[in-house]
């Protein structure tokens, strides 16, 4: 999957970090609720 000789390197590395930026935030966010979860005893259901 290298880039393309007429293809910029800046634009897909710009969405690329936008991405990975985004994916992060969701992991942060899921592991807070889970852990959230389980602190209340709620998380039964997960399991």
């Amino acid at each position: 999957m290298g880039a393309h000789e007429g293809e910029p390197a800046g634009d897909w590395y710009k969405y690329g970090k936008a991405v990975l930026y985004l994916e992060m935030v969701i992991a942060i966010l899921v592991t807070m609720f889970s852990l959230y979860l389980a602190f209340q005893g709620q998380a039964g259901f997960l399991a």
